[in-house]
């Protein structure tokens, strides 16, 4: 089972911090490397968002550490 990385993001419709699991942190390294979008959800609101730039520079800096 691959490590998961957890990270949060606000989100836009309630403004609330959510918590998101889930993804290996090699696979979180390739999408910021890649440019893709990370999918952030919220299942109080069942929205789903990209994270912000801000958001994606503050997980890059986390998993590098």
């Amino acid at each position: 089972m691959p490590d998961s990385s957890a990270f949060s993001s606000e989100c836009p419709h309630c403004h609330q911090e959510r918590l998101l699991s889930g993804f290996a942190r090699e696979e979180l390294l390739q999408l910021l490397r890649s440019g893709a979008e990370i999918e952030a959800y919220c299942s109080s609101c069942d929205q789903a968002w990209p994270i912000s730039v801000e958001e994606r520079a503050d997980l890059a800096r986390a998993l590098n550490a």
